[in-house]
């Protein structure tokens, strides 16, 4: 006996077997640190995505005899344990042959994480920021997965970042309006300037034109010298 487990996807055409750890919070909890490697998933590569999953498991539970592949077809889906787990990009969609409630996660994705981490190979790990990163935005999307207390908890960190991110906003939308009522103070002020300065030119007077007539006889007494 066991704690087993098949995790397969909607083709069906391959599992991997886990014998230990088949319940629910690890089999997410696995699929999840895939995903934070950002690792191609099995519905988009059979090859690669099996194998990674069965790597990051393999390294995670020990032993030889704890993580198996397989046709699915020939695997003992209806295992009276756990069952069939169906993923699509790194996630649960689906069970088969479940035969109990499963438990809300009782600690943190976080420390889920990290274990699964320190179990790899030093130059696989994850910076703890990273895990920590993406356990934060795993329990705000798996909120029904979570124990009522981390919930609780996760629900007012959503609610504070999402208040925090109203008031940026607003902040935001007023520094925006402020600049664009000093542009149209500014601009009015130029256009007053503009308007009192076109209409405060000096117009001419009577010596200015006498000037200007002085001037014009001297040019033309200067054009006739020059002709002659």
């Amino acid at each position: 006996m066991g704690d087993r487990a098949v995790i397969s996807n909607k083709n069906k055409r391959l599992g991997v077997y886990l014998h230990w750890y088949g319940y629910r919070e690890f089999v997410e909890s696995i699929l999840a640190y895939c995903d934070v490697k950002k690792y191609r998933s099995p519905d988009v590569d059979d090859e690669y995505g099996w194998a990674r999953l069965c790597q990051v498991a393999g390294n995670t539970i020990g032993g030889s005899l704890s993580v198996g592949v397989g046709i699915y077809d020939r695997m003992d889906t209806d295992n009276w344990d756990n069952g069939t787990y169906i993923i699509e990009d790194w996630d649960i969609k689906e069970r088969l042959h479940q035969q109990y409630v499963d438990e809300k996660i009782g600690g943190t994705m976080y420390e889920n994480l990290k274990y699964i981490n320190e179990r790899q190979p030093k130059e696989e790990q994850l910076e703890d920021n990273e895990l920590s990163t993406f356990a934060k935005y795993w329990e705000a999307k798996h909120l029904d997965r979570l124990n009522d207390k981390r919930k609780e908890i996760v629900e007012k960190q959503i609610k504070e970042e999402q208040e925090q991110q109203a008031k940026e906003n607003t902040a935001t939308i007023e520094k925006e309006k402020s600049l664009e009522e000093i542009c149209e103070k500014d601009k009015a002020k130029l256009n007053k300037i503009v308007t009192e300065l076109s209409t405060d030119v000096q117009k001419p007077t009577e010596n200015d034109f006498k000037e200007d007539d002085a001037i014009n006889d001297i040019e033309k007494k200067g054009d006739e010298e020059v002709a002659r």
